[in-house]
């Protein structure tokens, strides 16, 4: 099976989507919404069926929310769905993998406001679940240290932008400039037909998510989505949710 010509047709088929788009919408929110859909469209059919994929907000048992997220990857079997309207759903924190936010552009000024949705979304505590007990407690390790329950990872897909090496300087500059932890920052850009900007561990090897020691590196390929894929999937892969506590969310509510 050619899994790169595989990708390269999914990749043909997304490029014509946003030209249509493009062409036919002159309202940047319509566009925006019809790029988000086609990319949503994309992880719906090649991540797996454990995974949920949706857009909207995420809320914390603290009664605190993210701003509006374009793609919001959580756990099918075990989220429960605050509001639901159309495509829009509200979701605990507790039960999301990932967020991935979709551009059409991506520059040094549009950087601000994916930094200010990712902070939104880094400030959500993961605390209404049940705490791992006994004998063999299961975790994750992500971020060079160990989780009870999966942090969320936070990705960015553009469909253009500046040049890949300026827009890596730029991502690391607000990284060291605001001294934000590993668990904090954006974990990997990928810009269609220009490249991905991922983290290049002390070992020398890639990955989707930084590590202490690691730091970004730009590759510049035609082959961005298929990379994405490759080095998200290996975590999409392995997600996994301690049980849900919903009253945490019912506060001091009273019978």
């Amino acid at each position: 099976m050619n899994i790169a010509g595989i990708f390269d047709e999914v990749a043909r088929r997304m490029r014509s989507d946003f030209e249509e788009a493009r062409k036919a919408v002159s309202q940047p929110g319509l566009r925006g919404e019809s790029l988000e859909e086609t990319f949503r469209t994309f992880l719906k059919e090649y991540l797996p069926r454990s995974l949920d994929i949706s857009t909207g907000l995420l809320v914390d048992a603290n009664g605190k929310s993210s701003c509006q997220l374009d793609v919001i990857i959580s756990d099918s079997a075990k989220t429960p769905i605050f509001y639901r309207r159309g495509n829009t759903r509200v979701i605990p924190v507790e039960c999301t993998y990932a967020v991935i936010e979709v551009k059409a552009s991506l520059d040094a000024n549009k950087l601000d406001r994916v930094f200010q949705n990712m902070k939104s979304v880094r400030n959500l505590k993961k605390n209404a679940y049940v705490k791992p007990a006994g004998a063999i407690i299961r975790s994750v390790n992500l971020y060079g240290r160990k989780w009870d329950i999966w942090p969320i990872n936070y990705y960015v897909f553009a469909y253009d932008s500046i040049e890949l090496t300026r827009l890596a300087e730029h991502i690391h500059a607000r990284h060291e400039g605001e001294k934000l932890p590993e668990y904090s920052r954006i974990d990997t850009v990928c810009v269609f037909n220009k490249g991905v900007i991922c983290n290049q561990l002390e070992d020398g090897k890639f990955d989707a998510l930084p590590q202490p020691g690691s730091k970004l590196y730009v590759c510049k390929t035609t082959q961005s989505l298929l990379l994405f894929y490759a080095l998200t999937s290996r975590y999409f892969n392995q997600a996994w949710l301690p049980n849900f506590r919903f009253t945490d969310y019912l506060g001091k509510m009273t019978f």
